[in-house]
C-alpha cells in the first residue's frame, strides 16, 4: 500500500528542484487527518497524506497525549511526483527526542515497527 502526498508547490524552480531532493525537511501533525508541512527557508505550503494507516503509522511512531494532534514531529520526507500536485511518498522518518529517527516508510513501503520499550528499560521505570 503507498501513501501518498496532496500538496500544491508555488510554481517556481526552488519547488522544482526541491521536489527532486532526499530527505526534505517537513513537520508531520496527525489528527484526523495526516498533514505535512513544507516551510521555510523552502516553499511554503501544506498537504495531506492519503493511503495511511493509524495503526501502521503508531507501531512505528509513538502517539503524544491529548490535544488536537496525535503527532506532531519534526521529520523528512523523499517524493516521487506521480501526478501534478500528487507525490508518492518513498521515505518518511519522524525525529522524537527520546527515540530519535523513527523511520516510517522506506522505498515506498511501511518500515519494520519500532522497539520503543525494550525489558530493560521497562524493569528499569519508576526505581
Amino acid at each position: 500500500m503507498s501513501l501518498y502526498l496532496h500538496i500544491n508547490f508555488p510554481k517556481n524552480l526552488i519547488s522544482a528542484v526541491m521536489v527532486q531532493q532526499e530527505k526534505i525537511p517537513c513537520i508531520c501533525r496527525v489528527g484526523r487527518e495526516f498533514e505535512v508541512i513544507i516551510s521555510e527557508p523552502l516553499p511554503e505550503a501544506i498537504g495531506v497524506v492519503q493511503g495511511w494507516d493509524r495503526d501502521l503509522l503508531e507501531e512505528r511512531a509513538m502517539a503524544g497525549g491529548g490535544g488536537q494532534y496525535t503527532h506532531y514531529e519534526n521529520g523528512t520526507i523523499t517524493l516521487e511526483e506521480v501526478q501534478p500536485n500528487i507525490y508518492k511518498i518513498v521515505d518518511l522518518a519522524l525525529f522524537y527526542a527520546r527515540f530519535g529517527w523513527c523511520p516510517i516508510l522506506e522505498n515506498g513501503k511501511y518500515s519494520p515497527p519500532g522497539n520503543f520499550w525494550d525489558d530493560e528499560e521497562e524493569d528499569t521505570i519508576g526505581r
